[in-house]
């Protein structure tokens, strides 16, 4: 009697089990996962954290392949004694190459180095390429880095223990002397 039962919730499974169409394509929009409060650590090739991204919610597009984060936070650790930067947004996409575009506001800033140096970075609509270890913006930017202060249009970001932010169009700084 067991195995009747077993066979008849078998085939009664598979009646009910929506056709594959091979030549069918998602809908544009049509959410394939979606995730709450992720936390994704991705580890270097010694199993040290080399980044993390975190997001209250998280939604993964089947149709061109694209993840959207609300209110990312994204950080780089160092490879030396540096803390790590971090960079936050109001909205994020992950592109299927990797990249991460972020909209909105966009804060980039790391603590106190071991020379002494905090810097934050104040933007809209940056992209970050992670692979690289670089982010770039065509918007209105301001760096602050005591006693310095720094601002324009555009700017392209090397992170890393040799940090370098060039500033594409009207540049301007300003230097405290003490």
């Amino acid at each position: 009697m067991l195995a009747v039962a077993a066979l008849g919730s078998t085939w009664y499974a598979q009646r009910i089990k929506p056709t594959e169409d091979a030549g069918a394509t998602a809908e544009h929009g049509t959410v394939d996962y979606f995730s709450l409060d992720i936390r994704r650590t991705a580890l270097d090739e010694g199993g040290k954290a080399k980044n993390l991204l975190v997001a209250p919610v998280l939604t993964h597009y089947i149709d061109d392949d694209h993840t959207d984060l609300t209110m990312p936070v994204y950080t780089m650790f160092s490879k030396e004694d540096n803390p790590p930067w971090v960079i936050s947004s109001e909205h994020g996409t992950i592109r299927p190459d990797g990249t991460i575009a972020l909209e909105g506001a966009v804060l980039i800033q790391r603590d106190t180095d071991r020379n002494g140096r905090a810097i934050r970075v104040i933007t809209s609509n940056a992209l970050v390429d992670p692979s690289r270890d670089y982010a770039e913006t065509a918007d209105h930017v301001e760096v602050f880095s005591d006693p310095d202060f720094l601002s324009g249009d555009g700017a392209q970001v090397h992170f890393g223990d040799q940090l370098k932010i060039t500033i594409l169009s009207n540049v301007r700084r300003k230097h405290d002397v003490r």
